[in-house]
């Protein structure tokens, strides 16, 4: 017995190709993180605010602003921030002593996404892309929120 394909199936392997992300990446015009210090709210981090300063990190395709250059509380050992996303979803970013700990920052990604998470300065941008899979590489397992909705800054421990 002959099976009939399709429509759907015949066109599934016929679609456009997504195009590669821009090689300059705007801050989203319609950016607006609610900003808010020791229980007291601060005006919110928007396109302006971010697209004033000159961020900490950078390469070719991506930027990063570390946190505590937007918020200077920040910049205690112990401070922390809590990053909330949609749907409940938060992580906590913590301050280190140590030199050369890792940063929390706003990144920037290719697609035009803020993500809030931790990066090491001396390395803020690491390779993943083709190097996992059979090799059990497990890629980028730093724990982030994207879209950020809002930062609630604790600048003592």
């Amino acid at each position: 017995m002959a099976a009939c394909s399709r429509a759907e199936n015949e066109s599934a392997g016929r679609r456009t190709p997504v195009a590669p992300p821009p090689v300059e990446v705007d801050v989203p015009k319609d950016l607006r993180i609610e900003l808010t210090v020791d229980g007291v709210a601060r005006p919110p981090i928007d396109a302006k605010t971010l697209s004033a300063r000159a961020p900490d990190f950078r390469d070719e395709e991506r930027r990063a602003w570390k946190l505590s250059t937007l918020v200077p509380e920040l910049d205690r050992v112990g401070a922390s921030v809590e990053a909330r996303g949609k749907q409940g979803v938060s992580v906590r970013l913590e301050r280190q002593a140590a030199p050369g700990a890792l940063e929390p920052v706003l990144f920037l990604t290719r697609r035009g996404e803020l993500v809030a998470t931790m990066v090491d300065p001396a390395h803020p941008f690491p390779d993943y892309h083709g190097q996992g899979g059979r090799l059990r590489r497990p890629g980028d397992t730093m724990p982030h929120v994207s879209p950020v909705l809002a930062l609630l800054v604790r600048s003592q421990p």
